[in-house]
């Protein structure tokens, strides 16, 4: 014989063992943790409502401060990696080549308006790394299907 039956239902319920939880922690504590969550939620918010050409500028300006905190030692696979994290989700290539001195970034298969808008907002990057886009001079440059290609130059 069985302690359990099948057909009682669970006395547990998330309502009933939260509730004295949260009262028990302190109030200010609560409110940090609710500001956090909300801190968080807008910024996943801004990032999901980014344009593809303000998305290119940010992980352009990211994979640029990654290529400059990179050792010189690194091996070719390894700076792939670390710049190519960035742009998860798209078709790149990264091109070490040159590295330390320059790494190239390919971004392939862009339609006609992120490829105007790319060239809009991040023909070139300057700060403590430039950035740099090969070609693209004019808006007329841009087709139905596009492959921009990034020179970062730490």
């Amino acid at each position: 014989m069985s302690m359990m039956s099948l057909h009682a239902p669970l006395p547990v319920s998330i309502h009933v063992t939260a509730r004295p939880t949260l009262a028990r922690t302190p109030r200010r504590l609560r409110l940090l943790a609710v500001a956090s969550l909300l801190l968080i939620a807008g910024y996943q918010l801004s990032l999901a409502l980014q344009t593809p050409g303000q998305s290119i500028r940010s992980a352009l300006t990211a994979a640029a401060d990654e290529a400059a905190a990179l050792p010189w030692s690194r091996n070719a696979e390894q700076v792939q990696l670390a710049i190519g994290q960035h742009f998860a989700g798209r078709d790149y290539r990264v091109e070490t080549a040159r590295f330390p001195a320059e790494v190239a970034v390919a971004l392939a298969d862009l339609d006609r308006e992120t490829c105007l808008e790319a060239r809009e907002l991040a023909h070139r990057i300057e700060g403590n790394v430039v950035i740099a886009l090969d070609g693209y001079a004019a808006a007329a440059d841009c087709q139905a299907h596009n492959t921009m290609t990034w020179r970062i130059l730490p």
